[in-house]
C-alpha cells in the first residue's frame, strides 16, 4: 500500500495539492476535483496503521456523514481507493475551528456563542432524528466559516441503532470520544443516546464562554476524576455576565446523569436561539458582509416553526399565555418555563404579573426534577415579594412554606 502525496491524481480525477492536517490515523489534503473543476478534500488513511478494523470504521464515517442530510454537516462527495488505500472526498469547508476561534479571542461575544450553539444543536437535531450518536463533540471537531455557518466534523466514532454493524466496530485502540468533553457514561462504558451529545454541546458551550475547557486538569486522570465526581461547573464563576437562561442550559448539560441534561436538541435550541440575535462580527474571522449563503437563511428563518423548535416571539399577551400553559400542559415543562420566563422579563420584579409567571416558570423547573434551579428562582422572587410587601405578608409566607417543602419535603 503506498502513500497518498502531492500531485497524484485518484482516479484519474482527484489531483492531490497540498496536506491540511495529519494524526496517527491519517491524512487530510486538499485536492482539485478535475471533473467538475472544484476544490475538495480528500481524507486518507494512514498506511501504517491500516487495519481491517480501522477501515471498517473509514468506510463507516463515510456513510454515516452521507446519511445526514443537512448544512451543517460536509457533504460527501466520493468513496473509493488509490493503488489500494482507501480514500474519502468531502466538501471543502472555509472556516477554521473552533479550538483556534477560541485561542485567538480573549472573549467571544455572547450572542456568538448562543449563534455557533444554536446551529450545533441543528445537527445534532437532525442526526438524533435518524439515531445517530456523534460521540465525539469537542471544539476541535466544529468549524465556523467566515460568514458565521457552521459545520460539525468527523463522526468517526459515531454510532446509530438501526444498524448493530456499526455498534460493534472496535475502535482500533482509541477511546469513543475526547477526555473533558465524553459523557460520564462513555467514561464509564455504559450506553450511549442523544444525551451523549447533548452533554459534549455542554463542554463546547462552556469552553466559547470561558475560554476553557470545563474539566480541563493537569492529567487525564484528573480530568476524569473531576467530570465523574464533582458538580458540573458554571460558566457564570468565571464570566458574571453570562444570562442566567445560558448559564442554567449549561450546568445541565453537562449533568452527570443523562436524565439529568435536557430532554433533547430542540429544547437546547430554543434556548440558544432566543439568545443569538445579532451576533457581532468577529473582524478576521467572522464577516458582517452580505453573503449568500447568510442572506438565503435570513429568509428561511422568517418562516414560522412549530412543534417546540423555536420559541413564539409573536402574539399578543393572552395568545402567549395560552402557550406557555399549553407546552406545559402537554409536557414540555422546560418550553413552558422557558416562555414564562419571557413573560416575565416584559415587567418589573416586583410587578404582579411578574411575579405570578416567575412562580410559574419554578414549578414547571420542579415538574422537570430540577430541584436545585427552582429553588434559586422562588427565592429570587421571595426576595423581591419580601422588598414589595413585607417580609410577614400572606404570599410571602405562602411561598416561604412552598421553598421549605421543597428543600427539606417538610408538611
Amino acid at each position: 500500500m503506498t502513500v497518498v502525496k502531492a500531485a497524484d491524481r485518484l482516479k484519474d480525477r482527484y489531483e492531490v495539492r497540498r496536506p491540511i492536517a495529519r494524526s496517527g490515523m491519517g491524512e487530510v489534503w486538499e485536492a482539485r476535483d478535475t471533473q467538475l473543476d472544484r476544490t475538495v478534500i480528500v481524507k486518507t488513511i494512514n498506511p501504517g496503521r491500516f487495519t481491517v478494523d480501522l477501515l471498517r470504521r473509514f468506510r463507516r464515517e463515510a456513510r454515516l456523514t452521507a446519511r445526514l442530510d443537512h448544512p451543517g454537516v460536509p457533504a460527501v462527495f466520493d468513496l473509493d481507493s488509490h493503488d489500494g488505500e482507501p480514500y474519502l472526498v468531502l466538501q471543502r469547508i472555509e472556516g477554521i475551528p473552533l479550538t483556534d476561534l477560541i485561542a485567538g479571542q480573549d472573549e467571544l461575544p455572547i450572542a456568538r456563542v448562543c449563534s455557533i450553539g444554536a446551529q450545533i444543536s441543528s445537527v445534532l437535531l437532525a442526526a438524533h432524528r435518524i439515531g445517530l450518536v456523534h460521540r465525539d463533540l469537542k471544539p476541535g471537531n466544529v468549524m465556523v466559516e467566515r460568514n458565521g455557518a457552521v459545520k460539525v466534523l468527523d463522526f468517526g466514532v459515531a454510532v446509530i441503532d438501526d444498524d448493530e454493524r456499526y455498534s460493534r466496530i472496535t475502535r482500533t485502540g482509541e477511546g469513543p470520544g475526547t477526555v473533558g468533553y465524553m459523557a460520564p457514561e462513555q467514561i464509564d462504558g455504559a450506553a450511549t443516546d442523544h444525551r451523549t451529545d447533548l452533554y459534549g454541546l455542554g463542554g463546547v458551550l462552556f469552553d466559547l464562554l470561558t475560554g476553557q475547557p470545563p474539566f480541563g486538569d493537569a492529567t487525564t486522570m484528573t480530568t476524569v476524576r473531576r467530570q465523574l465526581g464533582s458538580p458540573p461547573p458554571r460558566p457564570s464563576l468565571l464570566r458574571p455576565q453570562i444570562p442566567e437562561a445560558l448559564d442554567d442550559l449549561v450546568y445541565t448539560l453537562l449533568a452527570l446523569h443523562p436524565d439529568d441534561r435536557p430532554a433533547d436538541a430542540a429544547e437546547v435550541y430554543e434556548v440558544l436561539a432566543a439568545l443569538a440575535d445579532d451576533p457581532p462580527p468577529i473582524p478576521g474571522v467572522i464577516s458582517d458582509e452580505l453573503d449568500p449563503v447568510r442572506a438565503y437563511a435570513a429568509v428561511v428563518g422568517r418562516q414560522p416553526v412549530r412543534h417546540g423548535i423555536a420559541p413564539n416571539t409573536t402574539g399578543g399577551l393572552p395568545d402567549r399565555v395560552a402557550e406557555a400553559d399549553q407546552q406545559f400542559a402537554q409536557g414540555n415543562v422546560r418550553v413552558a418555563a422557558r416562555l414564562w420566563r419571557e413573560l416575565a422579563d416584559e415587567y418589573a420584579n416586583d410587578h404582579p404579573l411578574s411575579i405570578e409567571y416567575r412562580l410559574r416558570a419554578a414549578r414547571a423547573h420542579v415538574a422537570a426534577g430540577e430541584r436545585d434551579r427552582a429553588l434559586r428562582q422562588f427565592e429570587a422572587v421571595l426576595a423581591d415579594l419580601a422588598r414589595a410587601d413585607g417580609a410577614k405578608h400572606p404570599r410571602a409566607q405562602t411561598l416561604r412554606a412552598e421553598i421549605e417543602q421543597l428543600r427539606y419535603g417538610a408538611p
